[in-house]
């Protein structure tokens, strides 16, 4: 039940409204919080907390706060969108730096590798490479299909970058979409100069896959960029890799069960994906438990 309380003063009204109990997220008895981080079902921490194997959850006490990791993996959950079926993870960024010699000081590679039933969102992401004498490549997998795609940027200043604060054009920044159903990935990163010619300013490049929204190009770009080895991208999850028909016909661990819910196919494109569960219109929170669907 919503509570208002209204406030009179002079002509003024002022409602405000108690926020509604929220709505439960885990299996009663289970763990509903990582650090700052609320952790739903079908994701868990322990025994009989979770749905698969999948969604077993690890709290890492080692970190400020603590952190919600995939059991058996060293991927950081940064926040889960319920409704979505995606999950927002952090990922290590590309870095190819040189001294004033030409001479490279720091370079890697990183590599994502995500199990079952996870896949790199298409829809959420870009490529993105910044710098002024860089290019970048990126490169991923679905099943045995390989996939390389890329960006450049080269500029002469810092003035042209201010000039184009804000916009990932090709000017000290550039970006690219990434193809669908990506199990892996590996980013790499060179320069055709070395950075000589623009030293003064930018000594190094950076590449990423990042969530959109959460990056957002600036003169001061550089400067940050070299400060932060993790960037938010956002990964997709499933349930099994049968179809809703399928999956509510032969199998008890059906998930999509609870009132008010419905089964939504993940990827009818790709052969063995699996479904998701949202709650009908009208209603809200968490359709994998069995009463998780309330009205609005």
């Amino acid at each position: 039940m919503h509570l208002s309380l209204v406030v009179i003063l002079g002509a003024a009204i002022f409602t405000t409204i108690a926020a509604a109990r929220a709505l439960p997220q885990a299996l009663p008895g289970c763990r509903d919080k990582c650090g700052d981080l609320t952790i739903p079902f079908p994701f868990g921490i322990g025994d009989g907390c979770y749905l698969r194997p999948e969604f077993n959850l690890t709290c890492d006490q080692s970190t400020t706060p603590p952190s919600a990791n995939l059991t058996g993996h060293t991927i950081r959950i940064s926040d889960f969108y319920l409704a979505e079926a995606e999950l927002q993870v952090m990922t290590f960024t590309s870095r190819d730096c040189y001294d004033t010699k030409g001479l490279r000081t720091y370079k890697n590679t990183p590599i994502l590798w995500l199990p079952p039933p996870y896949t790199i969102s298409d829809t959420k992401n870009k490529f993105v490479a910044v710098g002024c004498d860089t290019y970048a490549l990126f490169q991923g997998y679905r099943g045995e299909e390989r996939f390389i795609t890329g960006c450049m940027s080269l500029c002469d200043s810092l003035g042209s970058v201010e000039y184009q604060d804000s916009y990932c054009s090709g000017i000290g920044c550039c970006q690219t979409s990434i193809p669908s159903g990506l199990k892996n990935c590996t980013v790499q990163l060179s320069s055709y100069y070395n950075h000589t010619l623009i030293m003064d300013f930018n000594p190094c490049s950076y590449a990423f896959i990042v969530e959109q929204g959460q990056f957002k190009f600036n003169s001061t770009s550089f400067q940050q960029l070299n400060s932060i080895s993790q960037i938010p991208m956002a990964i997709n999850w499933e349930i099994g890799d049968e179809t809703c028909d399928i999956a509510a016909q032969k199998r008890e661990d059906f998930a999509c069960k609870a009132d008010y819910s419905k089964c939504v196919n993940r990827n009818t494109n790709i052969n063995g994906s699996g479904y998701i569960c949202q709650c009908l219109p009208g209603y809200r929170g968490n359709p994998y438990l069995p009463h998780g669907c309330q009205g609005n």
